[in-house]
């Protein structure tokens, strides 16, 4: 095996390989990886469909961290097996440093490991001039690949952290969209709602250019509904949706800043639309809605309202709740 060149492209395109759909991942701030999205993908939808006949929240809730340290390891892995064969493509790239003695394959694999990592301890060498360039190569490489990974596991904390406060933020208001409704309606005027819209729209749209910049964020699963990010902003849509369609109470400015809390929740919809979501065929159930229209300035009737709230986002958010492992009931918090 030692000595074939074609060792060698082989290895130049496991580094290559590793090294992209890393920078893609990490610094694109819009895409992940080939690799990442292929491989992330798949291990979830299999996790989702065990959680979907055994409703095991706590399987999900593993998921994330255990996905990022996977991934982290696949890249790592394929530079060292990239190495490795670069290393064994021909006999004078490694030699033991006292006898001068070509190394065999596992010695190979042991200098491409302390080399990748910077450890450098010397008892193996580059047996020819022409060779001395790839040690130096390969320890910048991996210093590289250490400092992006451990920047990116950073990041993904300070991010999930965001994601659940929001979630937090937005389940203080209320456990359903009645009860946020019920919780700021100001006899009809529903200026508390307006007034909570303002930090929770800026939070809301950061969320959506993080959710972009390091799409496994979407894999980060909390076991309790009060942590849930999609099913907060599902509950807040509908209660913002409700208040502008059946309250014509709401004054100018309160109206104003519901209408940008909702474009706010579209918006951050059609960020994940385009990488992560695609919605389902049909509309979900909505409940009847009776108990909306007896709220202080809702003029509306049910039935109408359930006609303008199925014309809106219902499929993308449906689609966003039950990927992360939600049924789509949780939102209402009663049965439809």
């Amino acid at each position: 095996m030692i000595g074939n060149p074609w060792l060698g492209v082989i290895g130049i395109l496991l580094i290559a390989l590793a090294n992209y759909d890393a920078i893609k991942t990490t610094l694109s701030a819009s895409h992940s990886g080939p690799m990442t999205n292929r491989s992330i993908s798949s291990v979830w939808a299999v996790l989702l469909a065990i959680h979907q006949r055994h409703r095991c929240h706590r399987l999900l809730s593993a998921a994330g961290p255990w996905l990022t340290v996977g991934l982290i390891t696949i890249w790592l892995l394929l530079a060292l097996v990239g190495w490795w064969l670069l290393f064994c493509s021909a006999e004078d790239a490694v030699v033991n440093a006292t006898t001068k003695a070509s190394a065999n394959g596992i010695e190979r694999l042991y200098y491409a490991g302390y080399t990748l990592t910077t450890l450098g301890y010397g008892d193996f060498v580059p047996g020819s001039d022409g060779w001395r360039m790839a040690p130096p190569l390969a320890a910048a490489n991996g210093f590289f690949l250490f400092t992006l990974t451990i920047t990116y596991m950073l990041s993904i904390i300070a991010n999930v952290t965001e994601k659940r406060h929001v979630a937090l933020t937005i389940h203080a208001l209320g456990e359903s969209p009645l009860d946020i409704l019920s919780a700021t309606h100001d006899n009809g005027t529903y200026t508390s709602l307006g007034q909570q819209l303002l930090p929770l729209q800026q939070a809301i749209s950061r969320l959506g250019q993080q959710h972009l910049a390091y799409p496994i964020l979407h894999y980060y699963h909390d076991p309790r509904s009060q942590k849930s990010l999609p099913v907060a902003l599902a509950r807040l849509y509908q209660a913002l949706s409700i208040a502008q369609i059946a309250c014509p109470t709401i004054g100018h400015a309160t109206r104003q800043q519901l209408n940008m809390g909702i474009v706010t929740l579209e918006n951050f919809l059609a960020t994940l639309d385009s990488a992560f979501i695609d919605a389902v065929p049909t509309p979900p159930e909505l409940p009847s809605l009776e108990t909306y229209h007896r709220l202080p300035g809702i003029a509306t009737s049910p039935h109408a309202i359930r006609q303008q709230l199925a014309d809106r986002q219902q499929r993308l958010l449906a689609a966003y709740v039950q990927k992360d492992g939600w049924a789509w009931q949780t939102v209402w918090n009663e049965p439809l």
